[in-house]
């Protein structure tokens, strides 16, 4: 029996919160469990059916409508059995999800001192059980503690991704309470998502990485001469942020388009600025951030000298030649171009979730902008729709129709191609969405729920409901005074500092990068030869050197070695093909960047 148990449990969890308020005094708040009396009420106010039981060992137990929580003899050793466990132990530390009364994640702590033990639970009252049950300060002052108490699954997620613990192990109960069971299958559906998104990521840089790289080296003047969008953080705290993207239902805002322009700062997608222009109105800024030619096209044959376009090194070359007030560098999604960054200066980072309307989004965050109104922003086929009249996509469609393949022929099969199926929408009824288009909804859900202080509405109804996103109407924004003075203003003050120059600090960082692509190309090699020799010893230290290379994410954009990786045979002869192609990736680099590195030199 452990003497410490005899405390009463308010005592103890009074104890326990003191514990909590030191190390995390922004939750403590936030909970209330810095005051005794909230203590309290939270202990009595805990659902009827709980109650902390006594064991045979001495260490209670939580009973919860009947379902034991934990072992009925002895918690804590089964807590050590479970923190034992290679699942749990290990890969620097486990997040446990609704532990209960915390005896296997007290476990690990005592087990392995240096590994990160992430509490999220879900239930303050489960939080508030464990906190009663027994003194947990080895736990609570941990420095490799962490406690994400009471958020909901997005934010929680969203928690445990800034935290950089989603790749730690994790540990689920097989008995969980029952008001927590709803929250865990919402949670695994969200981590289900996120898998399907990484693979899309990775099959579309399979697909389209040595065009990026391309893009990327056509453009490195670019990189070194335009600014970046930190210019514009915080500009607009007390100005609501239009975002206009492409859904259908944008043919519904387009007649008040003009009155709303005078009362918000205006943000189009590239798919949606052919609509903006044709309902006269110039949007202050352009957002594109995929690199496809098709991506231009939304562009190409427009004009708008209003505009700032904010874009992405790793654009199609012509966009950096379009008629725009001027042009802004996000910073990089991809590995060459993060490297140079690294070097140079940050430009901005944007989120990104696959749909540039969620790249439009953070910018309007970025500009700080409190209250965010989006259009077109639908995520689905409300009246069986796929685009906004007028747009590149349905120019293409009937440009290309012909007898045998009319438009409505290729409209079906862009409807009904990717399996739609039924979601709520803002209208009470349904709309039809496919599972690339809720991604984007579920990274909407996860980046509100990591900045709930910019509140989002939607002005269009026809589209799927996103969880964060609440209905608004055109009216609350056409009754708001006008600001369209005061924006040009603040704009014009921004777009009137000079360009930064960074042509040293990057011509620096060019022959670093190329020094380190030869280096990381030659080790590859050297990974051939060994592997010819069946030589383990160096092959292990050619494995290390590889995995901790500064150039590994660079080759990796145009590596195409899964097939050789997974291929039956002889491993010594599979891992020659494997590290050849890996000298190959960085030889690909390398050969894109001297080439055009050298036009640079030659046109300056």
């Amino acid at each position: 029996m452990n003497s410490s148990l005899n405390s009463s449990p308010l005592e103890t969890a009074i104890g326990n919160a003191e514990l909590v308020s030191a190390r995390f005094p922004e939750l403590a708040a936030l909970l209330g469990i810095d005051d005794r009396e909230r203590i309290a009420e939270l202990l009595e106010a805990a659902p009827s059916g709980w109650s902390i039981e006594p064991t045979p060992s001495g260490y209670p137990t939580l009973r919860a409508d009947g379902l034991y929580v934990h072992s009925r003899r002895d918690p804590f050793r089964e807590g050590e059995r479970i923190a034992a466990d290679p699942s749990v132990a290990g890969k620097g530390g486990c997040v446990f999800f609704a532990p209960g009364l915390a005896y296997a994640c007290e476990a690990l702590a005592a087990r392995e001192p240096h590994s990160r033990v992430v509490i999220v639970e879900p239930d303050v009252f489960a939080f508030m059980a464990a906190l009663s049950s027994r003194p947990l300060k080895a736990l609570l002052t941990n420095e490799n503690t962490v406690l994400v108490i009471g958020l909901s699954p997005a934010e929680s997620r969203a928690v445990l991704d800034r935290l950089g613990a989603l790749e730690l192990n994790q540990y689920v109960p097989r008995a969980v309470l029952p008001e927590e069971r709803g929250w865990l299958n919402d949670y695994r559906e969200r981590s289900v998502r996120s898998a399907r998104k990484d693979e899309i990521n990775r099959n579309t840089l399979r697909r389209f990485g040595s065009l990026w790289l391309k893009n990327m080296c056509r453009n490195l003047r670019e990189i070194r001469d335009r600014d970046g969008i930190g210019r514009f953080s915080g500009l607009f705290p007390d100005v609501p942020a239009l975002l206009l993207a492409a859904g259908p239902s944008l043919d519904e805002i387009l007649p008040q388009l003009p009155r709303l322009a005078d009362r918000c700062v205006v943000i189009a997608v590239d798919t949606a600025l052919r609509a903006c222009l044709s309902a006269g109105v110039q949007p202050d800024f352009t957002i594109l951030v995929d690199p496809q030619y098709w991506n231009w096209r939304h562009l190409d044959g427009t004009r708008a000298a209003g505009s700032v376009l904010i874009t992405e090194s790793a654009a199609w070359p012509a966009v950096f030649r379009y008629p725009a007030r001027d042009i802004f560098l996000c910073s990089s999604l991809f590995p060459l171009g993060k490297y140079l960054e690294s070097r140079i200066g940050r430009k901005g980072e944007l989120g990104a979730g696959g749909s540039v309307a969620t790249t439009a989004w953070d910018f309007a965050r970025h500009l700080g902008c409190a209250e965010i109104y989006a259009a077109g922003l639908d995520l689905g086929f409300p009246n069986r729709q796929t685009h906004f009249k007028g747009s590149i996509f349905e120019e293409r469609v009937h440009t290309g129709s012909g007898r045998l393949t009319p438009a409505e022929t290729s409209g079906f099969k862009a409807l009904y191609g990717a399996g739609p199926y039924p979601v709520p929408d803002y209208r009470g009824a349904t709309v039809l969405t496919d599972k690339r288009l809720s991604l984007y909804a579920w990274w909407f859900e996860a980046r509100l729920a990591s900045f709930p202080a910019h509140k989002t509405g939607i002005l269009t109804h026809g589209g799927m409901k996103i969880r964060g996103i609440e209905k608004a109407s055109i009216g609350t924004l056409t009754e708001r005074r006008e600001c369209r003075a005061l924006i040009a203003r603040r704009l014009d003050t921004a777009l009137s500092r000079p360009h930064e120059a960074l042509s040293s600090a990057f011509e620096t960082a060019l022959e670093e990068l190329k020094t380190t692509l030869r280096d990381f190309a030659s080790i590859a090699e050297r990974g051939g030869r060994a592997s010819a020799k069946r030589d383990n010893r160096e092959l292990e230290r050619i494995d290390r050197l590889i995995l901790e290379h500064p150039a590994k994410e660079i080759a990796a954009m145009v590596f195409d070695g899964d097939e050789l990786c997974e291929a039956a045979g002889d491993p010594y002869a599979r891992s020659g093909k494997v590290y050849a192609a890996v000298a190959r990736a960085a030889r690909q680099n390398l050969e894109k960047i001297e080439k055009f590195s050298g036009r640079i030199a030659a046109m300056d």
